[in-house]
């Protein structure tokens, strides 16, 4: 059996965001962050105030910011999806 580093992600492309799964965001939004935020807790997300082991998702508009969120998440093999892409997956 495989084990997985601590921080591996825990959602894969083309899956559901289930509810309990850590999300964070880094960057600008069209919407005031703390809408952007809402959403993905009326979604059922948690969210991490930080990106770190245990984000599943990072929510980034400019994933070439070269930003801490955005750099930690490429290393650990995190996924980065722009807003649009987010609001699609919780259905909004």
């Amino acid at each position: 059996m495989t084990t997985l580093p601590a921080t591996a992600p825990t959602w894969w492309w083309g899956e559901p965001l289930t509810p309990g799964t850590r999300v964070a965001f880094s960057g600008a939004f069209s919407a005031p962050r703390p809408v952007v935020v809402a959403r993905a807790r009326a979604a059922g997300l948690a969210v991490d105030d930080v990106a770190g082991p245990g984000t599943a998702l990072l929510v980034a508009n400019d994933a070439g910011s070269g930003s801490d969120a955005v750099r930690w998440a490429i290393t650990a093999g995190v996924p980065i999806v722009d807003e649009y892409a987010f609001d699609a997956l919780i259905g909004v």
